[in-house]
């Protein structure tokens, strides 16, 4: 995300303990502070890679709510009220539903007009009670922090007429399951980034332990080192192109790995919006068939800075790690 501009905030409470929603009259004054918090709060949803793309139709009741609460302020407010009171019976029927805030956005996002629901749990912690000399430990709800994640959300493209939503899983029925989807949006749902991340590595790794297309280096770093380079240029990064890439020495390898990619829910029009980054993307693993493990910086590892593999006449491979001035045993 390259810009975000926030134009109000709208901020409900769910109390399912007391079992009632409160609503908020007025929009959130945003100054210097809060708007850093919000805008933290929306970057956390909109950046998440677990965001997930659901098709559904042009009508759609949310859709077309977006649509009002986009118009004006008081259908702003209108609708944030019904989705509320909608979240609330939900959750009533659900095992241990803790009490939540609802903060609803109109914001532009790299200039889409975007409204958002961001559902935000209070969390439950242990507090000790000193009651007639007495010391019990009860379980306590406690305000979100700054720091927290947006546990669910509903975010409508107003100007594509698109809709995402993240969810978490509660504990319905006996098992943990969600129920946004399911028992409410009722959408087609796509895979979120992260589903489309693990698919690649998926793919990559089984076309790469049949057919060996890369050797030396192995597939994978090689996926890395691509997404990357993508991420870096401000390039789209698009998973059947990449894995196509990668694998494009082996004729067999790129035919098996796109029919593959298809039929797992990934196309040439496939793009993953929010690219994982950090310590993942930017080493890579080496592990042997005895348990011994050595990492290091996946661009060194693909151009063979610092490590050497010899191949033995017994048919073992020995590793060679040079230039190493310090060795810290952690």
């Amino acid at each position: 995300m390259n810009t975000l501009i926030i134009n109000k905030i709208l901020v409900h409470f769910l109390d399912q303990e007391h079992k009632k929603v409160h609503t908020s009259q007025e929009f959130a004054a945003l100054n210097d502070t809060t708007r850093d918090y919000y805008r933290k709060r929306v970057e956390k949803a909109l950046n998440s890679n677990q965001l997930k793309e659901l098709t559904v139709p042009s009508l759609h009741e949310l859709l077309l709510r977006g649509e009002q609460m986009a118009e004006n302020d008081e259908n702003f407010k209108t609708q944030a009220k019904e989705i509320s009171e909608r979240f609330f019976n939900l959750g009533s029927h659900i095992e241990a539903m803790p009490n939540a805030n609802i903060i609803y956005v109109d914001c532009y996002r790299d200039g889409v007009h975007m409204i958002a629901a961001l559902k935000v749990d209070y969390k439950y912690v242990p507090v000790c009670v000193f009651d007639d000399d007495n010391v019990r430990i009860v379980q306590q709800q406690l305000l979100p922090t700054a720091a927290g994640k947006v546990d669910e959300a509903i975010v409508m493209d107003v100007d594509n007429k698109k809709l995402w939503i993240l969810e978490k899983k509660y504990l319905i029925d006996g098992k943990m399951a969600t129920y946004l989807n399911s028992q409410w949006i009722k959408g087609e749902e796509n895979l979120t980034d992260r589903q489309k991340f693990n698919t690649m590595k998926k793919v990559v790794n089984k076309m790469d332990s049949q057919y060996h297309v890369s050797k030396d280096t192995g597939a994978l770093p090689l996926m890395k080192q691509e997404i990357n380079e993508k991420v870096m240029n401000n390039e789209e990064v698009k998973p059947y192109e990449i894995v196509q890439k990668i694998l494009e020495k082996d004729y067999q390898a790129s035919e098996e790995s796109g029919l593959m990619l298809k039929d797992l829910g990934i196309d040439e029009r496939s793009v993953i919006s929010v690219a994982p980054t950090g310590k993942t993307m930017e080493t890579c693993k080496l592990v042997t068939d005895n348990d011994i493990e050595i990492q290091m910086p996946v661009d060194d590892y693909v151009a063979g800075l610092n490590i050497e593999q010899v191949h033995n006449p017994d048919g073992t491979t020995s590793i060679i790690l040079k230039n190493i001035n310090e060795i810290v045993i952690k």
